[in-house]
């Protein structure tokens, strides 16, 4: 799980770099805080940004994950294509 700290070190391109479940398990973190209650206004305002950048960077990945898939799917209709057969030679 990213830190604060680590969060607000890192770009958005490193944050986009980071595994997805790292990503997720900082961003139920930061949701969890937030609807604990317990933090105020100042705070609860940063933890909503650092969700958003974490939110954008789960958001990115999946549709780059979504992509690949749609792309290996069309490779693979493509390669189970029957190839076409060839008339009998006479």
């Amino acid at each position: 799980m990213i830190d604060d700290r680590g969060l607000d070190a890192l770009s958005d391109e490193d944050l986009a770099t980071r595994p997805f479940d790292e990503l997720v398990a900082s961003l139920q973190a930061t949701v969890q805080r937030l609807e604990g209650g317990s933090v105020g206004l100042e705070e609860s305002i940063e933890l909503y940004q650092r969700g958003l950048r974490l939110h954008a960077a789960c958001d990115a990945r999946l549709r780059d994950a979504e992509l690949k898939i749609t792309e290996l799917g069309r490779r693979g209709v493509a390669g189970a294509e029957p190839e076409a057969e060839t008339p009998p030679e006479e």
